[in-house]
């Protein structure tokens, strides 16, 4: 995904890429990124719970528009809170 957003930005059209591991993201150096602490698969938050759905999409695009050293990392206030899920998956035990 890095590479395609470079050569987006270059083109002039802003990118931006939600990320859960913001390790790999720093190796792999997309123009921008959003690190989201949240569990694999519920990358924009649970089931049903629209507000967080659109909260995370609106702060991407606000930070989309921002011109930023490229390989930015943001993180984003929005926390998983409801269960240990995130730690789990990244100790490799979820199930």
């Amino acid at each position: 995904m890095g590479l395609i957003q470079r050569v987006l930005d270059q083109a002039g059209i802003s990118t931006i890429s939600l990320t859960l591991v913001c390790e790999m993201t720093a190796l792999v150096k997309p123009a921008k990124s959003l690190y989201v602490r949240h569990p694999f698969g519920l990358t924009l938050g649970a089931v049903g719970d629209r507000a967080t759905h659109e909260g995370l999409l609106r702060e991407c695009l606000a930070w989309a528009e921002k011109a930023l050293p490229a390989g930015e990392i943001i993180e984003s206030p929005y926390r998983w809170d409801l269960d240990d899920l995130r730690e789990r998956q990244l100790r490799k035990e979820a199930r």
